[in-house]
């Protein structure tokens, strides 16, 4: 369609080439408006808090809701609405979920054993609404993500890590500012105990140091996704954005978190372990460079925390009992798993079941609302059995979107993602916030729900880039 504007009438006149007319437009701003939901969600959920308190749901969802319009009216006018198998079982998922939340808050059970005595397992039986409202969420970002996704092919993977690396800046520049103005401050509320690190508008270090790490892992993915005949000319025409993943890894030293900084040690070796071109499979390179990335890795680790006193401080707390406390507080929530193993005590209840059963060395004086763990956090409400079946069927799509995915640099990215993911979430419950968990989400949504390239068609996103030689191309892993 070509607009033209002719002098006699000054009237804007539409020319159509190629069968594309108003209906494709429309379904094409559609489709932005769709994305823009999207995105916008990733960039917006540091700047609330992470995205987890009530109200920051309410805007999440409320752009999920929007999106979900558009791109189903966007697909409705060119073909009917097919879901992919992936939305379906996530779906029933959810509402299985939603039935055994419900299940706990219904008083149908014999009496709970003290002190909890109640012919309810959940301890708040109106909490789980809104965890329910969560899920109505979550699966519905996962079916907007999956539907752009069709529409979009090829290029969705970068569209999801461009709006994170966006995310990252902001963070980066509330975080930058804060400190070179010397304003003790969180931007939320008061935190004494996170003052002096970096936490941009997560009010939280691990929580920043987390975005950091996952938009370092974007950086390098933009990196490599342009096509190159060599190294040095992918240097000279992407440097760029290597120069990025550095400040982003600076940030991340400044939050001063640890499982923050030890899951990106991990996961950038990782991803160039699984990215890397044919000449470094074979040979004595097969083993020599992963060898070579873990003592680089290891390295650069203690480079680093020798350069960041606080940094240094904080890994030498390790070795104080007296000052660690994740220990007692994953004890503690041990013991209260072993009192209720198949039922759990139901959604909002972490606080109270942990101040029951702590430890003697437990600091009863703290606020503890978490245990410091999301698998244990997940255990305590739901039970083993629910959170083993939660834990398994996030694996299984995992590999589904892995099988699914038609190149190496998108499953170098997802999973390392994955990786550093469960390693946030071993360390601290920040990982189940929707700022991290967003990413993760719309990537395994996406790739699997991806359009099959054809065969004479590939794509600079998707597709290994060419080379000169066949000693230099990229493999998938």
């Amino acid at each position: 369609m070509v607009m033209l504007i002719t002098p006699r009438d000054n009237v804007i006149k539409l020319r159509y080439r190629d069968g594309i007319g108003i209906t494709a437009f429309f379904g094409m701003a559609m489709l932005g408006l769709a994305q823009f939901c999207l995105t916008s969600q990733i960039v917006l959920a540091p700047l609330l808090l992470g995205g987890a308190r009530p109200w920051a749901m309410a805007i999440l969802a409320l752009l999920t809701g929007v999106g979900l319009v558009a791109i189903t009216v966007k697909i409705r006018t060119n073909s009917t609405i097919k879901l992919p198998p992936a939305i379906k079982q996530i779906a029933l998922a959810g509402l299985l979920i939603s039935i055994w939340l419900a299940l706990q808050a219904a008083p149908i059970w014999p009496i709970q054993p003290a002190p909890f005595e109640a012919r309810k397992i959940a301890l708040y039986p109106t909490a789980f609404c809104g965890v329910i409202g969560n899920l109505i969420w979550l699966i519905g970002t996962y079916i907007l993500a999956a539907l752009i996704a069709q529409n979009r092919g090829p290029a969705f993977p970068r569209l999801i890590i461009m709006a994170v690396i966006i995310s990252g800046c902001f963070q980066i520049l509330l975080a930058g500012t804060a400190d070179i103005l010397a304003l003790e401050t969180t931007f939320w509320f008061a935190k004494q105990s996170h003052l002096g690190d970096w936490t941009g508008s997560f009010a939280n270090r691990n929580a920043f140091g987390g975005l950091m790490g996952i938009s370092v892992l974007g950086c390098l993915y933009v990196f490599c996704a342009k096509p190159a005949a060599s190294p040095g000319q992918r240097i000279d025409t992407s440097g760029g954005w290597l120069a990025l993943a550095l400040i982003f890894t600076a940030a991340l030293t400044q939050s001063h978190s640890r499982s923050a900084l030890v899951a990106l040690t991990i996961a950038v070796p990782g991803f160039a372990m699984l990215y890397r071109p044919d000449r470094l499979r074979i040979g004595h390179w097969r083993w020599g460079y992963p060898v070579i990335l873990i003592l680089a890795a290891l390295a650069t680790l203690i480079i680093i925390t020798m350069a960041n006193p606080e940094i240094a401080r904080r890994f030498a707390q390790l070795a104080r009992p007296d000052l660690i406390q994740r220990d007692d507080a994953w004890a503690t929530a041990i013991i209260a798993i072993s009192h209720r193993p198949f039922a759990g005590f139901g959604p909002g209840s972490i606080a109270v079941v942990l101040d029951h059963f702590a430890t003697n060395n437990l600091n009863r004086n703290a606020q503890w609302f978490s245990s410091h763990n999301l698998w244990l956090d997940i255990a305590i409400t739901l039970g083993i059995p629910a959170t083993l079946s939660l834990i398994g069927f996030g694996l299984y799509r995992w590999v589904k979107a892995l099988r699914a995915s038609q190149s190496g640099l998108d499953r170098a990215l997802l999973v390392t993602l994955g990786v550093q993911f469960a390693i946030m979430a071993t360390f601290g419950w920040v990982a189940g916030l929707p700022a991290l968990v967003l990413p993760l989400l719309c990537l395994l949504a996406g790739l699997e729900a991806a359009p099959p390239l054809r065969p004479d068609a590939g794509h600079q996103y998707r597709a290994a880039p060419r080379q000169s030689g066949p000693q230099d191309q990229d493999h998938a892993i």
